[in-house]
């Protein structure tokens, strides 16, 4: 079974304010955790900067969540108990430049060949 349920980035920066807020850390804490000012770290937050997956991947660590669990706020992911494989879908809205800085064009042509190899 798919769930179709994309999340917003706004509703993923609601989330991130709730989750900081419930564990009682300020915007100067994160922003220094993410080698941001104060001022940045409330311009994400607020949704005047775009969230990175960078900032986001950083953020959750620094919450001890997955970066799944962090979007599904107030869920948490568990894997299902069935045999069944389920299919989850993520897009993130990247610029090229940003898509091969994080590494990941060499993360999936390493999954194509592993892919292709079996």
């Amino acid at each position: 079974m798919i769930i179709n349920k994309m999340k917003t980035e706004r509703e993923i920066l609601t989330n991130i304010l709730q989750i900081r807020q419930y564990k009682r850390f300020t915007q100067k804490e994160l922003g220094e955790y993410l080698g941001i000012t104060e001022a940045s770290y409330n311009r994400i937050e607020s949704g005047k900067i775009a969230l990175s997956y960078q900032h986001l991947t950083k953020i959750a660590s620094f919450f001890k969540m997955s970066v799944v669990d962090v979007i599904t706020y107030p869920e948490t992911y568990a894997p299902s108990k069935s045999s069944a494989n389920t299919k989850v879908v993520v897009e993130f809205d990247v610029s090229c430049d940003e898509f091969v800085k994080m590494g990941l064009k060499d993360k999936i042509v390493q999954v194509l060949n592993i892919k292709n190899n079996l």
